[in-house]
């Protein structure tokens, strides 16, 4: 897998001058989010491709997603 750093571009950041966009640090932290979930197409591979890494993310999950998809939403508080 390829990761590319991604900039704020210039005209956001000038925009939005009170938000912090980038921080300074020598630490190598890497936080996940996924948003509008859960959807069963790519939630569930989602959390299985956590699962492999060990790792964990933050999802910002939709009401009626949720609704629709009570067990995958379970599964989100459980291994998310």
């Amino acid at each position: 897998m390829n990761l590319t750093p991604v900039k704020t571009p210039k005209l956001v950041s000038k925009l939005f001058p009170n938000y912090v966009w980038s921080i300074e640090t020598d630490k190598k932290d890497l936080y996940l989010t996924f948003d509008d979930g859960p959807t069963p197409e790519i939630t569930s591979w989602v959390l299985d491709t956590l699962k492999t890494f060990n790792a964990k993310a933050t999802f910002f999950c939709i009401g009626k997603n949720i609704e629709g998809n009570p067990e995958l939403f379970q599964r989100i508080l459980e291994e998310g």
